[in-house]
């Protein structure tokens, strides 16, 4: 993790595996700067982000996830990065997501103060909050 007055980086690997999502909130339960309800809200919605990326019945332990967790004085911006996973806005529009939480990228559109999607090559998903 890189520090300075202002800003903490870091990106984490993760399987890309129903795993993912616990290793993820433990990497980000250990991140400082991230208590309380806002703690509470990146674990929920970094949760079904990971989601968006594992839900093939089949996992893929050759592959890898990019968690990055930018933490600063204003807000915290985490984004999952991998193979491409369904088209965001299908996730968001679908009654039938694929979140293990049940409402998948609809719970970060109502949550986030930010959030949008990628998928030239690799996909990412992402998502800001105020501090």
């Amino acid at each position: 993790m890189r520090l300075n007055s202002l800003t903490a980086e870091r990106v984490v690997e993760l399987p890309a595996t129903a795993a993912a999502a616990a290793v993820a909130r433990r990497e980000l339960a250990a991140t400082p700067g991230l208590a309380g309800e806002l703690g509470y809200r990146v674990l929920l919605l970094s949760s079904e982000l990971i989601a968006a990326f594992v839900t093939d019945a089949e996992p893929r332990p050759d592959q890898v996830l990019r968690l990055s967790i930018t933490v600063t004085a204003e807000r915290v911006r985490i984004a999952v990065t991998g193979s491409a996973p369904v088209a965001a806005d299908a996730l968001l529009h679908s009654r039938e997501t694929p979140s293990l939480g049940g409402m998948g990228l609809q719970i970060v559109d109502r949550m986030a103060d930010a959030w949008g999607a990628r998928g030239d090559g690799e996909a990412q998903i992402w998502f800001e909050l105020q501090r």
